[in-house]
């Protein structure tokens, strides 16, 4: 179930996380000037470091919530299934959670 929520619903690609978005400007503005054959000028930056951290914190808090939550609800699902497929469920829901858990306090 969460290997399918997960495919449904995918994070946010490394490459479009905010803190890459200066190096990644950087990059691009290199190439345009290489192949014109100008000096390249550094993009002034559009935010502050502390920005990105906050950002980046928030996220992960987001995060580490929604996997308690969806843990919480497959440990629900383990104990009405029942049976072996059940215990599988709660095993796993319990370990979602604790990591969701883990990724909010960090």
């Amino acid at each position: 179930m969460l290997a399918a929520l997960a495919g449904l619903a995918p994070g946010r690609a490394p490459a479009q996380l905010p803190q890459l978005e200066p190096t990644l400007r950087a990059a691009a503005a290199l190439q345009l000037a290489a192949r014109r054959g100008t000096p390249a000028r550094p993009p002034r930056p559009s935010a502050a470091a502390a920005d990105f951290a906050a950002l980046a914190t928030r996220h992960q808090r987001s995060t580490g919530r929604t996997l308690m939550i969806v843990g919480g609800a497959v440990v629900v699902a383990g104990i009405l299934a029942g049976g072996d497929g059940g215990t599988f469920l709660v095993v796993g829901g319990v370990v979602t959670a604790g990591y969701g858990f883990l990724l909010y306090e960090q």
